[in-house]
């Protein structure tokens, strides 16, 4: 899966959102919505998803008291979801609220992700980027060491 790019969006009436024909032709119709970092939602399409709850799972199997703390709160705020005959699934008021969303938003794809931003975050997190030569050769170090290892 190889999910780039991003679109514009407006919750309807019924807060819920459409992905584009690309996303849905590599993710499917069913999906988990989650928590993501820097206020975000995380969207896995249905494998992707279910490699990351098997990661989740395995690492449930510790003791580690902020290990379970971590996955009780990514848990009580995830929500599994169907996207209709049109392509759209409603975002629950919990992740709204958590992520920051009124109305408009943009939708990232990330590699194996989609992540839907309130289009505030998105632009203030876009303006704090680095997009000059040096910043860039920088990003492209770390994935070179990535690729090397």
């Amino acid at each position: 899966m190889f999910l780039v790019g991003n679109q514009q969006h407006t919750l309807d009436d019924k807060n819920r959102i459409r992905l584009s024909a690309k996303y849905r032709e590599q993710m499917g119709s069913n999906y988990i919505l989650m928590p993501g970092m820097d206020g975000c939602i995380f969207v896995y399409g249905a494998d992707e998803q279910q490699k990351m709850l098997q990661t989740i799972q395995d690492m449930g199997s510790s003791f580690d008291p902020a290990l379970a703390e971590w996955i009780r709160s990514i848990a009580e705020y995830a929500a599994t979801v169907e996207a209709d005959s049109q392509g759209r699934f409603m975002i629950p008021q919990d992740l709204l609220e958590i992520s920051g969303i009124k109305k408009d938003v943009r939708i990232v794809g990330a590699i194996s992700r989609v992540e839907i931003w309130s289009e505030e975050r998105y632009l203030a997190r876009r303006n704090n980027q680095d997009h000059s030569p040096a910043g860039l050769n920088d990003l492209y170090s770390n994935l070179h060491k990535a690729m090397t290892k």
